[in-house]
């Protein structure tokens, strides 16, 4: 008899299922849906229920807002950061996995980059991680390349947050999330 140990994550996926049957927010509880599969992780990676379920709040708390503020939300949370690697991102060896998602999958879309872009955004997100005890954002400024970057045709002394502001600013990045939501 094989029996597997339990699932950590089942209470959270319960909880979830109630909020989107009993919420009284359907729209709230479709968008936060929406977006968990666009910014997606998983409990897999991450390892932390408390993670996961502080991440699904953001959603929720961002699902029917703005854009910028909330991709700036999403990513600075630890989930995300631990899902991407971003403690990996460091001044002189830059992790590309995070500038690659935020253009690829949540901003933009295929095509309307470079891998030049992505490789200039990943040295200005260097020095975005977490806290050792994984529960918030931490901006590491001694593993941060404060060097001229340029991205999109555009050159400065940019960080992660300048990036997330370009990529929104882009008529291409309106154009690939209405995509995503009519679809």
């Amino acid at each position: 008899f094989n029996q597997t140990p339990p699932d950590p994550a089942v209470p959270v996926r319960g909880w979830w299922l109630y909020t989107i049957l009993e919420g009284g927010h359907p729209l709230r509880e479709k968008l936060t849906l929406f977006w968990h599969n666009h910014f997606a992780t998983s409990y897999a990676k991450v390892g932390s229920v408390r993670l996961m379920f502080e991440q699904n709040r953001t959603l929720r708390r961002h699902a029917l807002g703005r854009f910028r503020p909330f991709l700036s939300a999403v990513s600075r949370d630890p989930a995300m950061l631990i899902w991407l690697d971003s403690n990996q991102n460091v001044r002189g060896a830059p992790n590309e996995n995070y500038a690659r998602e935020v253009m690829e999958l949540f901003s933009l879309g295929v095509g309307n980059y470079t891998e030049r872009d992505i490789q200039e955004a990943a040295r200005a997100f260097t020095g975005w991680h977490h806290t050792p005890d994984q529960t918030a954002f931490e901006f590491n400024a001694s593993l941060h390349d404060p060097d001229p970057k340029t991205i999109f045709g555009a050159t400065g002394n940019f960080g992660g947050e300048d990036v997330l502001r370009l990529c929104v600013d882009r008529p291409a990045c309106a154009t690939f999330l209405v995509g995503k939501l009519y679809a």
